[in-house]
């Protein structure tokens, strides 16, 4: 059986719209930003294996497209919105000389780390913020090793979603909404095999 640890970074590429509101123009103003994940990856046998992945992300907000979807003037401040994300892991790999193709399916939970976004207009005032608990998140992936030895570089393209919910609150009355949100995250990374 071999053993491996990937660390990688890249891209994460965030959903259009957050806690339900959607931005005047449908491009969204949740904007890209930086993912970083440690894998463990076992594998079982030559065509499959199994790991695990810890993750973590952080996406700018523009507060200015948030304003602009309101039809008052309104002001906006908020944080960059966060998540850390543990998931189990199943790879089905294709292995070709040096090079490795697979493809991933992971099951885990998510945390949205703690954020709050507020918001003013002549209406009223109020605030979104995160949830404090772990919800099932789900993902799938496509990527290719090259090895060297008992070094690995990879590139990965995954889909990650889950159902957070969000506090809502508005002038004193306080509702929670939960929202599917997906994520494209496309990392480069490096393993070592032991």
């Amino acid at each position: 059986m071999q053993h491996k640890i990937f660390v990688g970074g890249g891209l994460s590429m965030a959903p259009e719209s957050l806690a339900g509101i959607e931005s005047a123009d449908n491009k969204g103003y949740v904007e890209n930003g930086p993912i970083v994940a440690i894998n463990y990856v076992a594998g079982l046998h030559r065509y499959y294996g199994a790991g695990l992945t810890i993750g973590h992300s952080r996406n700018n907000l523009n507060a200015i497209a948030v304003a602009n979807s309101f039809s008052s003037a309104t002001t906006v401040q908020t944080e960059a919105y966060t998540l850390t994300f543990l998931m189990a892991d199943l790879y089905g790999m294709f292995p070709v000389k040096q090079w490795n193709f697979y493809a991933k399916g992971s099951l885990g939970s998510m945390l949205p780390d703690i954020w709050e976004m507020k918001i003013t207009n002549d209406v009223g005032s109020g605030t979104v913020k995160s949830g404090k608990k772990f919800v099932p998140a789900y993902a799938a992936a496509l990527g290719v090793n090259y090895t060297f030895g008992k070094v690995d570089i990879g590139l990965e393209s995954n889909l990650l979603a889950s159902e957070p919910e969000f506090e809502m609150q508005l002038n004193q009355s306080v509702s929670y909404r939960k929202q599917w949100l997906s994520a494209f995250n496309h990392t480069i990374k490096t393993g070592f095999r032991f």
